[in-house]
């Protein structure tokens, strides 16, 4: 299986080509309001480096968020148009749990931490979400004020029980989550490659209709349709 795999949820940009045997090819960019004209051209871009054709791609995978709604909607209408162009599989993963899979993959968490990732949610909120090593959710994402959310991260901690881990850029700079933070390219933010490596799972177990995946936004958008 080959697998194209494209993340839009935050600043961070990405697309990456990858099978069972791991990442062939990847291209990220940094542009959280141009990701409808670079996403294709990152696609583009990861294709030449693992040198495989769009032919020959037989599954597809996106970040379904949290994260930023217009970045979200890109990022799923685009995977999904090339899914059912090509009748092949899609899958979904999200931005939360993608992070947690990359601190774990990497050995930045171990196989018995409790990892709890962060995004920004502009608004002063932060996007939460924590996982063990089998992406099991132990907290929910949800969207929680920036002053609560080392709160909501101890409590939860404390009833799922094994060693805090918190990953995610904006973290770094909360007060009571600083300490505990962890920090690496491939978690700091969504990344194609680890939402690739966690929808292959998911389709190799037999997920992957096009149609099932949806953004999850977590939070209303903010524009909402005018009363009539």
């Amino acid at each position: 299986m080959r697998l194209l795999a494209i993340s839009t949820s935050t600043p961070r940009g990405s697309a990456a080509v990858l099978d069972a045997s791991g990442i062939l090819g990847i291209s990220t960019y940094a542009d959280l309001e141009g990701h409808a004209e670079r996403i294709f051209l990152a696609v583009d871009e990861a294709l030449a480096a693992a040198g495989v054709t769009r032919g020959e791609l037989t599954a597809f995978a996106c970040d379904v968020g949290p994260g930023s709604f217009t970045g979200v909607r890109v990022g799923v209408a685009a995977a999904k148009g090339m899914a059912l162009g090509r009748g092949a599989p899609l899958a979904g993963a999200g931005s939360l749990e993608s992070m947690a899979f990359a601190a774990f993959a990497s050995g930045a968490a171990g196989p018995d931490d409790l990892v709890v990732v962060a995004l920004d949610a502009k608004k002063n909120e932060l996007f939460l979400g924590g996982y063990d090593a089998a992406l099991t959710p132990v907290l929910a994402p949800c969207h929680v004020p920036i002053g609560e959310a080392a709160s909501v991260v101890l409590r939860a901690a404390v009833k799922a029980g094994g060693t805090l881990r918190v990953v995610g850029e904006v973290a770094a700079s909360v007060e009571g989550l600083a300490p505990l933070v962890l920090r690496g390219a491939a978690f700091d933010l969504p990344d194609a490659a680890a939402v690739g490596r966690v929808a292959l799972g998911r389709i190799e177990l037999g997920s992957g209709d096009p149609e099932r995946v949806e953004p999850v936004y977590v939070r209303p958008p903010d524009a909402r349709p005018m009363a009539t």
